[in-house]
């Protein structure tokens, strides 16, 4: 499924957005699997700020699966309200909110960064999300995506937190 020429970190499609006190990237990314590539997915990462400065270091980061690649999909069409990536330890959680997404991570007791994604950005995650979508699905028709995405988001029951 990933037959594609494999791009470097800092060639891969990526979307940043900046807040006051935090800084997500989506990053386009390979799908690992046990380490090994299948398919297409995004990361998530999430880092705080000090001033000016983005601490890349202490970023909290989720590889969205298979499956959660349409939660997310949905949450930036409207679709779902929220949703939350959990993994061992640490968490994203993203909520749609009048005029933006609002996004947080946290990981064990001292970690939790949270910033507004205005509406232009939410464009441009939104873009990048459903084109890593498309490329999981091999799907060449858009509203066939859409449609899909759409049913199966009514199906969506978020586990209790």
């Amino acid at each position: 499924m990933h037959n594609e020429a494999e791009l470097s970190p800092s060639d891969q499609p990526k979307v940043r957005c900046f807040g006051s006190n935090a800084a997500l990237t989506v990053e386009a990314t390979p799908l690992l699997v046990k380490g090994v590539p299948h398919g297409h997915t995004v990361n998530l990462d999430v880092a705080p700020r000090q001033g000016e400065n983005v601490i890349w270091a202490r970023k909290i980061t989720v590889q969205l699966s298979d499956t959660e690649l349409p939660i997310m999909a949905a949450v930036c069409l409207g679709y779902l309200p929220k949703a939350h990536f959990k993994r061992s330890g640490k968490g994203i959680f993203i909520e749609r909110q009048p005029n933006k997404l609002f996004v947080s991570a946290t990981q064990g007791s001292g970690s939790a960064f949270a910033l507004p994604i205005p509406i232009g950005q939410t464009f441009q995650v939104s873009s990048l999300v459903l084109s890593q979508l498309q490329k999981q699905t091999e799907y060449s028709d858009s509203n066939l995506l859409i449609t899909a995405l759409r049913g199966a988001a009514g199906l969506y029951k978020p586990n209790s937190s």
